[in-house]
């Protein structure tokens, strides 16, 4: 029986030791030229999206990005409908 004990739970999924958000922003443009044929392109717009990707997420990672998405998006998106809502800062009970 095999066991894996992770380092940190807060560590993000990896493939090929990149973060799995970031391999696939790379990836999937890649993969997509490669069925086209057109590799070079490809390659380009993948690594143009990566760096737009890893700006935008910036130290704060993918749960930063998700905690802005709550509390700037308008709750009519419903994205969220789970949640209260993040305009109310004081709960009367």
């Amino acid at each position: 029986m095999l066991v894996k004990i992770e380092q940190r739970l807060q560590d993000p999924p990896r493939f090929l030791m990149v973060p799995a958000d970031e391999a696939f922003v790379f990836g999937f443009p890649v993969m997509m030229a490669m069925l086209g044929k057109v590799i070079l392109t490809g390659f380009v717009v993948g690594l143009v999206l990566w760096t737009i990707w890893r700006r935008m997420k910036g130290d704060g990672g993918l749960v930063m990005m998700i905690g802005a998405l709550y509390w700037y998006l308008p709750s009519a998106t419903n994205m969220f409908a789970g949640l209260p809502e993040s305009s109310v800062s004081v709960w009367e009970g």
